[in-house]
């Protein structure tokens, strides 16, 4: 092999396991898949393999990760008795996904969310909604494309448009900082941005509700948004993946962009042909029903193209049959979907309210939220100086002094540094109080450090 050939294959890193030294020979795109998509995901593996529980009161508490084990006890009891095993699971099925459980799917998004029929042939199944967004910028996007979303974001998504389809991010920061809600003229303002940088824009994201601030969209900033996107050529993209996880004052203010798309449509604001060409819903089992292990999510699109495109490429990310089987079988038990989401919802509020209530006894700022499993801490004033420096040292005293792991704003892409995305719902109520309970007393020793370095008040 040829020096110059050889470089451009050579890993330039070299790692030591059992006192063995190897090296890896990738091609250039599989060296940048190296690079973990999370900043702080050395962390989260190191809190999963050290959690606390009452017999491990040095353990992390977990609060970095986009998961619910609130309800879960729910799900196992009905799964396991969903375990039928028909010869027909050995067999290759629709990789697009099987009949039964898109019919499932459709019908239960129909039910309890959508607000708009829901055809079987509309719903495209994967391995998780993470594959889902892989294949569908690989469908809409060339390398170099670029994808607006507003600010802060789940941080993921990064990794989900870019590692193989080379789909840059457009972080949109909003003016309004009471809401984080952009409005039109800044969605164009980016758009504008991005592309006297080279970066065409083809993709509006939008997660509602949202991640990582809990809260829902109003039908008339989504109506605004989805009207400017789609005339401007772009493909919209809803990630609804929250959608069944609402117990605030607000919670019924929720609508689905495909419900907000059909009444754009019956106002003339957009045509039935461009707004079945151009916008898409993604759904996944992980969040609302926390089944992150089990791997299934959709995306919902009249787009007859990307269907067909899902045919052929979703054999890369298909979800097995005996999988399949189980989940058809239990959401086809509408009483108990029905019962699993209410009662789900309760234990949301319950753990919401400990953790907040906690925080307001001890002055902690956040930002109200209604939906999803998220609280956006606001620790600005524990922090020396604004920079994200300074960030980065506030979250690591967390992580070493009281062993909790936030996910830090930054990595959300928030232009302002001090912000913490706190996930309530990854623990037990009885774990989550003395979780927050050790973020307090983090807060007030830091105050109180603070005040005696400056104990003048400017």
């Amino acid at each position: 092999m040829k020096n110059g050939s050889a470089d451009e294959h050579l890993l330039a890193d070299e790692e030591e396991s059992n006192g063995a030294h190897y090296k890896c020979f990738l091609s250039k795109r599989g060296s940048k898949a190296l690079t973990p998509f999370s900043p702080y995901i050395q962390a989260v593996n190191e809190a999963k393999n050290y959690q606390w529980t009452p017999t491990n009161p040095e353990g992390y508490f977990l609060m970095a990760t986009a998961e619910s084990v609130l309800s879960f006890d729910l799900i196992h009891d009905k799964i396991r008795s969903c375990r039928e095993v028909p010869a027909t699971v050995g067999l290759y099925g629709d990789f697009r996904g099987g009949n039964r459980l898109r019919k499932a799917i459709a019908k239960m998004m129909e039910r309890t969310f959508m607000g708009v029929e829901v055809s079987t042939a509309n719903v495209c199944i994967s391995s998780g909604v993470t594959a889902v967004l892989d294949l569908f910028f690989f469908a809409t996007c060339d390398a170099g494309d670029g994808c607006l979303i507003p600010a802060p974001y789940f941080p993921a998504f990064d990794n989900d448009m870019a590692i193989r389809n080379g789909v840059e991010p457009i972080p949109v920061q909003p003016a309004d900082t009471h809401t984080y809600i952009p409005t039109a003229v800044e969605m164009e303002e980016a758009a504008l941005a991005a592309e006297k940088k080279g970066i065409n824009p083809r993709v509006l994201l939008i997660t509602n509700p949202g991640n990582p601030l809990g809260t829902l969209y109003p039908e008339s900033t989504l109506k605004e948004l989805l009207v400017w996107a789609v005339n401007r050529g772009l493909h919209v993209l809803c990630d609804e993946i929250y959608a069944n996880s609402k117990f605030g004052p607000s919670a019924n203010e929720f609508i689905s962009m495909e419900k907000v798309a059909s009444i754009a449509v019956n106002e003339n604001l957009l045509s039935e042909k461009t707004v079945a060409q151009r916008v898409h819903t993604a759904y996944g089992m992980s969040k609302d029903f926390g089944m992150s292990g089990f791997r299934v999510g959709c995306i919902h699109t009249r787009n007859k193209g990307m269907q067909k495109f899902w045919q052929n490429m979703g054999m890369f990310a298909a979800v097995s049959n005996d999988t399949q089987h189980a989940l058809s079988i239990m959401l086809e038990d509408e009483e108990f979907v029905d019962y699993y989401v209410a009662e789900n919802n309760r234990r949301l509020k319950k753990s919401y309210e400990i953790f907040t209530s906690l925080l307001r006894a001890e002055n902690v700022v956040y930002m109200p939220a209604c939906a999803a499993m998220f609280c956006w801490l606001d620790l600005r004033s524990l922090l020396p100086e604004p920079t994200f420096e300074a960030e980065d040292r506030l979250w690591k005293e967390l992580k070493d002094e009281s062993r909790l792991i936030l996910t830090p704003g930054r990595a959300c892409h928030y232009a302002e540094p001090g912000f913490f995305r706190a996930c309530y719902a990854s623990m037990p109520p009885e774990h989550l109080t003395v979780a927050t309970q050790r973020l307090t007393a983090f807060v007030e020793r830091k105050r109180r450090k603070r005040k005696a370095e400056y104990p003048i008040s400017v």
